[in-house]
């Protein structure tokens, strides 16, 4: 989750009265990047209330749907009569996304999302992420049964979140690298550690054949990786000043204003104006809204 809108800020929008986002846990530090929660019971919401607009993002998730149902849509965001999938089992992998996604809710849902740094999950249970690009599946189709008896426990607890703790901290501490080294911090600290370790870890062969293994650690290229670290250096200056996209793109290691319009479209569907307006006046970009408040706070 690596976007949100960076036009400059003339109005404050709402960040969400039915959705809040969490740290990681302690002891979850490089594991977890955030914690996502959705709840819209006791809520009155229309239809296109309900839809729930990602960006994409270089980061799998797990989500467990506690109450009510999701479906996957495909849609601009301002449809109201939703074509939909088959409703999402309770407990939902999401891989790496290369294109903004969509999900709906035909009424009250409460659902939590977790989404972790790329590694991890292949450290924690040999999870192949260049198998999962752009897919939203079953969780138990992708990870092993072990690993589906911890997170079950998490998703029936009374206090999901104090669960996610005591459940998956004492794995992730058993397989931390041998150097002690603590990934996390946002995307680009993350992917500057990452590709540290590599290095470290691969001094005999060559600078492709580091790009090469990190592509099958995370499912997507150095170079894709290197556009979500760009992304998140401008909305967090974003946050912070009030500048024109062109001195904008100059402050975030942007050739120019076209370089960081072209990136932004890519990363959510929408020119940066009409994000940043979108965001202000639609309910159904609340995680925009989200991250944007986390980079201001960063």
């Amino acid at each position: 989750m690596a976007s949100a809108g960076i036009e400059p800020k003339r109005r404050v929008a709402p960040v969400s009265a039915t959705a809040r986002l969490l740290a990681p846990p302690p002891g979850l530090t490089g594991c977890v990047h955030i914690v996502i929660e959705r709840d819209t019971r006791g809520v009155a919401l229309s239809s296109s209330e309900r839809l729930n607009l990602y960006p994409a993002s270089p980061l799998p998730s797990l989500s467990w749907i506690l109450e009510g149902e999701l479906h996957m849509v495909d849609v601009d965001g301002r449809a109201t009569d939703l074509p939909r999938t088959e409703r999402l089992p309770s407990l939902v992998f999401a891989g790496p996304f290369r294109r903004p996604a969509a999900s709906w809710s035909p009424g009250p849902v409460h659902a939590l999302m977790v989404s972790f740094y790329p590694d991890a999950l292949t450290r924690l249970w040999g999870v192949r992420l260049q198998d999962h690009v752009n897919r939203v599946v079953p969780a138990a189709g992708v990870l092993p049964p072990e690993a589906m008896t911890v997170l079950s426990r998490i998703g029936s607890a009374e206090a999901p979140l104090d669960a996610l703790q005591s459940e998956l901290a004492p794995a992730w501490q058993a397989v931390q690298p041998g150097t002690g080294s603590v990934d996390g911090g946002g995307i680009r600290n993350w992917l500057a550690s990452l590709a540290a370790r590599r290095h470290r870890s691969d001094l005999a062969i060559g600078l492709r054949q580091v790009q090469r293994r990190i592509k099958q650690l995370t499912g997507q290229s150095q170079r894709d990786l290197e556009l979500y670290a760009r992304i998140e250096a401008a909305v967090e200056h974003a946050a912070r000043h009030d500048q024109d996209l062109a001195t904008l793109a100059a402050h975030s290691g942007y050739s120019d204003q076209s370089h960081l319009g072209r990136e932004l479209k890519r990363v959510t569907g929408l020119p940066a104006r009409q994000l940043r307006e979108r965001m202000m006046q639609e309910e159904a970009f609340w995680l925009y809204r989200l991250l944007d408040a986390m980079a201001a706070e960063t």
